[in-house]
């Protein structure tokens, strides 16, 4: 296990648990978000549920490669529909750079595992 693949494990949970919690206590802003994009609160609570999954995952990748990458993967997927979402909405980029950000700490995780 490389520093890299914990800096980059380490900066996707923390995305993702701040995304995650803010969806799961029902924050107003995700609120807001869910009608802008036009998905129903009950799945967008669900993605943060999803997140949440998944920063356990990455976290036990750490000791067993196999369950960070199928997290990892299953992340990058999760945030390549969020970018989608956002452009469908006709948000600009800078509203992106969260998913975007996530995306490629995740993407960069996944490779740095699966190269070790």
């Amino acid at each position: 296990m490389g520093v890299a693949q914990i800096a980059l494990a380490g900066i996707s949970c923390l995305l993702l648990l701040v995304a995650a919690l803010s969806k799961v206590t029902e924050q107003q802003s995700m609120r807001d978000m869910a009608a802008h994009v036009a998905i129903p609160w009950p799945r967008y609570r669900a993605i943060g549920y999803l997140e949440l999954l998944a920063v356990v995952g990455i976290v036990l990748g750490l000791w067993w490669a196999w369950i960070g990458v199928a997290a990892g993967t299953g992340t990058v997927l999760l945030l390549v529909g969020a970018v989608v979402v956002h452009t469908r909405a006709g948000d600009p980029l800078p509203a992106m750079v969260p998913a975007l950000a996530t995306l490629a700490s995740a993407a960069g995780y996944v490779a740095v595992t699966l190269a070790a």
